[in-house]
Order: structure tokens, then sequence, then C-alpha cells
């Protein structure tokens, strides 16, 4: 079974940041979760949120009382921001991520990066900016998708990269992702029913769900913060589970 670490060890280090994904090498993780965005001046970056407010701060370290869009900010104007202090003063100094540079390190240290379904959003410019920044990388990226449209247009971008579909779980649509993806890795990704995922308004993780998905493609459980749910998660068949950090590999 492998780990994946959910925009890096999050749960020690600040999201999204180079120091939450060298942790994850350097804890052995198999998989880094992460989250592109783009700025205002078009660098695409690494970030989950809209705004800054939440994991970031002044440059003295003073939380922000504003709802500051990243997508208002240059990236010149983002790196004026701490992206660490919020998780602690040894984070000082930390800075918002390109993509680029993530995916320098993926290649570097030859573990992929899961880049999340986020980019789905994103306008025609952005996307075509996206696909080009991944491809002119070489690194071994995994596309994420919970739209059928969106994981048909990036498996014929991506043409050699690892394929995940965490959208509706239902026999028409994994039929559908098997034979867009071929005869390529595929993982199929449901909820674990935990604290961390009782927003989510698709059925969670069942036994008949489970071998459902095995039948198609690899099985991915999210989102675990114990060791007992990754033992439910290995139960159900797991062949990956994602966690915040907090679920250690056993390596």
């Amino acid at each position: 079974m492998l780990y994946q670490a959910h925009r890096g060890v999050s749960t020690e280090y600040p999201e999204n940041t180079m120091p939450a994904f060298i942790a994850a090498v350097e804890q052995g993780y198999d998989y880094i979760e992460a989250d592109p965005a783009f700025t205002k001046d078009g660098q695409c970056i690494v970030f989950h949120d809209q705004t800054i407010k939440r994991t970031c701060r002044t440059a003295d370290g003073s939380p922000i009382t504003e709802d500051i869009a990243v997508a208002e900010l240059t990236y010149k104007e983002l790196l004026s921001y701490d992206a660490g202090i919020f998780m602690g003063e040894q984070f000082r100094g930390t800075s918002v991520p390109l993509l680029s540079e993530l995916l320098e390190f993926s290649k570097k240290h030859h573990i992929p990066v899961k880049l999340d379904n986020k980019v789905q959003s994103f306008t025609e410019e952005q996307r075509e900016r996206f696909f080009d920044i991944v491809n002119a990388a070489g690194a071994p990226a995994a596309i994420t998708a919970s739209n059928l449209e969106y994981f048909e247009v990036a498996a014929k971008r991506f043409s050699k990269a690892t394929l995940h579909f965490d959208g509706l779980v239902n026999e028409e649509n994994l039929i559908k992702v098997r034979k867009i993806a071929g005869d390529r890795e595929l993982y199929v990704w449901i909820s674990l029913d935990t604290p961390l995922t009782k927003w989510v308004q698709v059925p969670h993780a069942s036994t008949e769900l489970c071998s459902l998905i095995k039948k198609y493609a690899k099985l991915g459980i999210w989102i675990l913060e114990t060791d007992a749910e990754a033992d439910e998660a290995k139960a159900f068949g797991a062949d990956i589970i994602e966690t915040t950090g907090s679920v250690k590999p056993k390596k």
C-alpha cells in the first residue's frame, strides 16, 4: 500500500510549501499531493485557498485580517508575505513555491506529485500554461480529475502521466475512465468516512464500492488521520492512501 502526503506533511509543516514536500521524502512517502493555482501575473504556484488569510502572515508575523485573494496578487507581492509562520516560528521565511520548483524537486527525488483537480476551474489560458509547465518539467507528475471531460483532455495532453479519478464512483463512470486511460496506470479515489470527510456529498468507501473500483483500477482512499483508519482502508483493499501526515509510512 502506497502512502500519499496531502499538501506535503501538512500536520507538521506549512502545507503546500517546500519544507512539507521535503519532509514527505524524508519520511518515506510514496506520493505528494499538491494544489496548483495562479497569481495575477500568470505565475503558476502551489497554494490551496482562494485567499492568503489562513496560511500566510505579514512579514513581521502578524495575522492577515483581510480576505486578500491569491489571484489579485502578483507573485512578487505574494512573496512579501510569510507562508510558514502560521505553523510556528521555526518556519519563518517560508515562501509560496512555484509549481516548477515542486516539479524540479519531484524529478530530482523520483517522487510522483499528484496535482489536484483544482485545474478544472482554471481559465483556458491558465490550463494551457499549466499543461506546458508540467510537460516541460519532465517530472513524474500525476493528474487528478473529478470531471470526465477534463479527465479526457488531461489524458491526451499527458500521454505518459499516471491518471487519478476522484469523481462520482459508479460503474458507468468507471467504464469511461478505464476506456480513456487505456492500458495506463489508473487510480480511482473514494473517501473514508472520517471527521475530515463529513462534507463529502457522494458515498463513502464501502466493501461494495471498493470491490467495484478494483475491477477497473487501483483503489485510492482518502483522507486519513489515524493508524486505525489506515487499517480500515487496507481492509478495503486500498492500493494507496492519502494522509495529512499523521499516518506514517511503514518503512
